[in-house]
C-alpha cells in the first residue's frame, strides 16, 4: 500500500444531487448504514481507483461507526477499493457537546488535518502518496497540496477524479 485515499462521506460521494433526485423520486434515501451514495460520485473513485490502486482512509465523520462496520457497508454496498483503516477522532464526545458551533467549523476543519497527520505517522513507516477528498477544506498548510475540494452538491466528479489521479501518481 503505497497510495492511500483519504475520504470523507457526506458531500463527496452522499451529494445533496442525488439525494434531491431520491427524494423527488420517492425512493428510499437511506440503508442501516446512513444515506444512499451517489452512484456517478461512486463511479469516480472506482477510476481513481482502477488508475492508481489505492486503499481508503476513512476521515468521515461516519467513522463513528467504527472500520469492521465501514468495511461491511463497503461491501454489502459492492464499493470501490479497499478501506484499509478510519481516522482517529480528536474531537471528544464532551466537546461537540459544548462547542459553539457557529464557531466550530474552522476547530473542526482543523480536527480532520490533524486526524490525517496522526493516522500517518502512527500508520506508514514509508513514504506514500496521498490525496484527501473531501467537501471542507480542513487541511494543514503541508497537506494542502494533497488536497481536492468537491462540491457537496455533486461529490466526486469527472474533474475532481482527474487532479485526485494527478496527485496520486506524481
Amino acid at each position: 500500500m503505497n497510495k492511500m485515499i483519504f475520504l470523507d462521506f457526506d458531500g463527496v460521494l452522499n451529494t445533496e444531487r442525488y439525494q434531491n433526485e431520491l427524494m423527488c423520486q420517492g425512493k428510499t434515501r437511506r440503508d442501516r448504514y446512513g444515506a444512499i451514495f451517489d452512484p456517478a460520485a461512486v463511479q469516480q473513485l472506482k477510476r481513481i481507483i482502477d488508475a492508481t490502486d489505492a486503499a481508503i482512509v476513512i476521515e468521515s465523520s461516519w467513522k463513528f461507526l467504527g472500520l469492521a462496520a465501514m468495511q461491511e457497508m463497503w461491501k454489502e454496498r459492492g464499493l470501490p477499493g479497499k478501506v484499509v483503516g478510519i481516522t482517529d477522532s480528536s474531537v471528544s464526545d464532551d466537546w461537540l457537546l459544548t462547542a459553539n458551533l457557529d464557531d466550530a467549523d474552522s476547530a473542526m476543519g482543523q480536527c480532520k488535518g490533524m486526524e490525517i497527520d496522526l493516522w500517518l505517522s502512527e500508520k506508514v513507516k514509508n513514504n506514500i502518496r496521498y490525496v484527501i477528498i473531501d467537501d471542507e477544506n480542513g487541511c494543514f498548510d503541508n497537506q494542502k497540496a494533497f488536497f481536492v475540494q468537491t462540491n457537496p452538491y455533486y461529490g466526486i466528479t469527472e474533474d475532481i477524479a482527474n487532479r485526485a489521479i494527478s496527485i496520486l501518481n506524481r
